[in-house]
């Protein structure tokens, strides 16, 4: 090796890094170099930032959805053959609730019709609950705003959602008439129940327009009104389908009717899975064209430095030497557009929700108007960290080989002789 070549001794690469930053930093009268590569990066750090932010959205949007809605329907429920006594029915669920996985299992009873005051006839579903053991399949008891799961009895009590309370100008104490069907062996009869509203619930979701519950000994002991099933909360919500597969499959079970959450919701939560997907591809493809920005000003630096390129490989530099220069010019871009961007978004995605009420304070406009949420929900998750931001680097890495072996390829004379 020449002399020359002394005085780059490879420590680690730490001289190809120090070169690196040298030729980002060192530009022409033009600046159009300096001006590129700050644009690339600054693109690279809003294209890393916005894909965090809004898929923390997204994921606060799925936990709101999840809690609100799979919080109170039936994770499973499990419906006999045939009409069953309250006791067999007990018996099988003091064997499932043993079973590993099984958050809690109670008497479940539901039936669907209309709901009336006056003048006023909406639908809406009957869901007969064991008060007491309500707590430990759903959030029903944290949703009260007034009354509680106590003040339900065989004889008398209903709980409705406050919206549904205030289109129908009703208050604890009230009165609520209840149409609902009732079979017999040849027909179907209507049947007016009436009810006394014990309290008041809100979870925030659809629940709260088209639910009521009451004890299930009111439905269940009213004949043909409502037969008596089973209903089980799961441990993982989403192990849900999981447990019915299983447990339809056990002859025990055989001739039961198994249900899962899935079969209401499970088009919804596929719905909004799918969204999360296509936002998060749709948003890449500003990280992508950040990384284009960035093979754009690489190239243009290396035409800015073909005689400094040239002087290397008179130095003694081989082309893997000026390849490695260029590559560690792209890790340096996409490390800091990055961190930066990893940086920004875990603020935005934290604050979101609060800079979001700042602004519709200030322009007197509501973001989620006719919706059910106050404010835009934002859930941070490490693993989509995790998989942005490495991505985002190897993307700009990736980027940066094209211009590095163009580099690598530059034929040192002819650069020579235009100096």
């Amino acid at each position: 090796m020449s002399a020359g070549a002394d005085r780059l001794p490879r420590i680690a690469g730490l001289p190809w890094l120090m070169v690196a930053l040298r030729y980002l930093g060192a530009v022409r009268r033009t600046r159009g170099v300096s001006l590129v590569s700050m644009v690339s990066v600054a693109g690279l750090v809003l294209g890393v930032a916005a894909l965090i932010t809004v898929l923390s959205v997204m994921n606060g949007f799925d936990a709101e959805l999840r809690g609100r809605i799979l919080g109170i329907v039936p994770h499973l429920l499990l419906e006999p053959p045939g009409p069953a006594d309250t006791t067999s029915v007990e018996a099988v669920a003091r064997e499932l609730r043993g079973r590993p996985g099984v958050r809690g299992v109670a008497r479940h009873a539901e039936v669907r019709g209309m709901v009336t005051t006056g003048s006023r006839v909406l639908p809406i579903a009957l869901v007969g609950i064991e008060p007491e053991r309500e707590p430990s399949l759903s959030p029903l008891a944290g949703a009260l705003v007034l009354g509680e799961l106590a003040e339900l009895t065989p004889d008398d009590g209903v709980l409705i959602g406050a919206p549904l309370a205030a289109r129908l100008g009703l208050f604890p104490g009230d009165r609520v008439s209840f149409l609902l069907p009732r079979a017999r062996a040849d027909s179907v009869q209507p049947l007016l129940v009436s009810s006394e509203v014990r309290g008041l619930f809100r979870f925030g979701a659809e629940p709260d327009h088209l639910l009521a519950f009451v004890h299930v000994d009111a439905l269940t002991a009213r004949q043909g009104l409502a037969d008596v099933s089973l209903r089980l909360a799961a441990e993982d919500v989403f192990a849900a389908p999981r447990m019915a597969t299983a447990i339809a499959a056990e002859p025990r079970f055989q001739g039961w009717r198994v249900r899962d959450w899935t079969d209401r919701y499970g088009e919804l939560f596929a719905a909004v899975g799918m969204e999360k997907t296509m936002m998060g591809l749709l948003l890449g493809l500003i990280v992508a064209i950040a990384v284009f920005n960035i093979v754009a000003s690489l190239a243009m630096l290396v035409d800015e430095k073909r005689g400094a390129i040239a002087i290397l490989r008179t130095l003694g530099a081989s082309r893997g030497d000026v390849v490695r220069v260029f590559l560690l010019q792209g890790a340096v871009v996409g490390a800091l557009g990055a961190m930066l961007g990893t940086l920004l978004g875990i603020v935005l995605a934290l604050e979101i929700g609060d800079l979001m009420h700042w602004l519709e304070e200030l322009f007197g406009f509501r973001l989620l108007a006719g919706t059910y949420f106050d404010r835009l929900p934002s859930v941070l998750l490490p693993s989509d960290i995790a998989l942005i931001a490495p991505g985002a680097f190897t993307l700009a890495v990736a980027g940066a080989c094209y211009p590095a072996l163009r580099a690598g390829r530059l034929d040192p004379a002819p650069a020579l002789h235009g100096l």
